[in-house]
């Protein structure tokens, strides 16, 4: 997508956005990621969450102006209205130009407050599933929001499906903070922690351990690389519904010695500073694929499942797409990059095209939307 230059109408712009989110993922990097760029443009952003969730904790240390006198988490009817008369008292007092809700609960709960109001809302929605169809739902879809954001292409079919029409429907792909990782210095030499050989290609997982990663398969692909001796595989997460004893034991059938199995890591940087390929063979999942991005954002070469916004990224900076659940595919892509040429060419790639990545992608796609929906609104609305 064309990347234009924001339109100085989106600066000094009061903006809400809420991520009523219990855990920190994908989505809710999302949410923080757009806050700080907004910020970062001259617009005033302020949180709303969880209370306590690890999102708001997060907005909190990034000095963000947070909502703490609502919370949407087990509220009964009397508190929800308690909450609807509080939202909008503090709608009014802060002359709030657009909200923009990032889950279901969020979305219901400023709709129904701003019941009676002109609708600022524009949604975004990160989950990789479709919505649910039915006549009621598709009528909300339509009434409750101006417009709708994405965070890849795939998903705009699944909003067109609601009856919203794809002029209603924008992709803002995520935002990539380039520096943060290529100037990025390890305090541990992890290569030497873990007595990896410097010859060795070092192939990484990183993500949980559940059965919709599709870690297994990236596992089971050793058995058909040929020059298996050149790599030395990573594999780091949380377990959810794998147990890394389940995949020590494949690794132990398949007579794997040049792998090593870590805990989730807090900083993924000290894993992937010492990558030189990586993999994230899911089977579904991926609407924002993170992790994808953060390895590119090394110059790490990908190899992807065709799955979701997985081939999206790839296609837009470098790497291998496969198909999901193919380990030969992992293999044959994984021998390709074991020859210098080829992977000097798509690391090369990669690096050029990240580089030209500017801080204020995702405010300028907003920037874009808001100037928009400004113009729709000029003639009924004082803004």
């Amino acid at each position: 997508m064309k990347i234009e230059k924001m339109n100085m109408s989106m600066k000094n712009k009061t903006i809400l956005i809420m991520a009523s989110i219990r855990w920190y993922n994908a989505s809710a990097h999302y949410a923080l990621s757009l806050a700080e760029s907004l910020r970062s443009t001259g617009n005033r952003v302020i949180l709303f969450g969880i209370p306590g969730s690890p999102f708001v904790l997060k907005a909190a240390e990034k000095d963000f102006e947070l909502i703490n006198n609502i919370n949407l988490q087990n509220a009964g009817i009397i508190k929800y209205l308690k909450n609807i008369l509080a939202f909008r008292k503090f709608f009014h007092q802060n002359s709030i130009d657009i909200i923009n809700p990032h889950f279901s609960r969020d979305q219901v709960f400023a709709f129904v407050s701003l019941a009676g109001i002109r609708k600022k809302i524009v949604r975004t929605r990160t989950d990789s599933k479709n919505p649910k169809s039915h006549f009621l739902n598709r009528a909300f879809y339509k009434f409750s929001a101006v417009h709708y954001t994405v965070p890849t292409k795939y998903m705009v079919s699944n909003i067109m499906k609601m009856g919203i029409p794809e002029n209603k429907i924008s992709v803002i792909p995520p935002g990539i903070t380039y520096r943060e990782f290529a100037l990025y210095k390890p305090e541990r030499d992890l290569k030497t922690e873990l007595r990896i050989p410097k010859d060795k290609l070092v192939v990484s997982f990183v993500g949980r351990l559940d059965k919709v990663k599709g870690v297994e398969y990236l596992i089971r692909s050793y058995a058909d690389i040929k020059n298996k001796d050149r790599f030395h595989l990573i594999i780091s997460g949380e377990e959810i519904n794998v147990r890394v004893e389940e995949l020590k034991k494949i690794a132990a059938e398949l007579k794997i010695d040049n792998i090593s199995f870590l805990d989730r890591v807090d900083d993924v940087r000290e894993i992937l500073v010492i990558t030189d390929i990586g993999v994230i063979p899911s089977i579904g999942s991926e609407a924002i694929c993170r992790i994808g991005l953060e390895m590119l954002s090394f110059g790490i070469p990908v190899i992807g499942s065709n799955i979701n916004s997985i081939p999206e990224i790839i296609s837009d900076y470098g790497g291998i797409v496969v198909t999901p659940g193919s380990p030969d595919e992992i293999a044959s892509a994984l021998s390709f990059l074991a020859e210098k040429t080829n992977y000097d060419i798509i690391k090369k790639q990669i690096q050029e095209r990240m580089i030209a990545q500017t801080p204020d992608r995702l405010s300028a796609e907003f920037g874009n939307i808001f100037s928009r929906l400004l113009e729709e609104w000029k003639d009924t609305l004082r803004i």
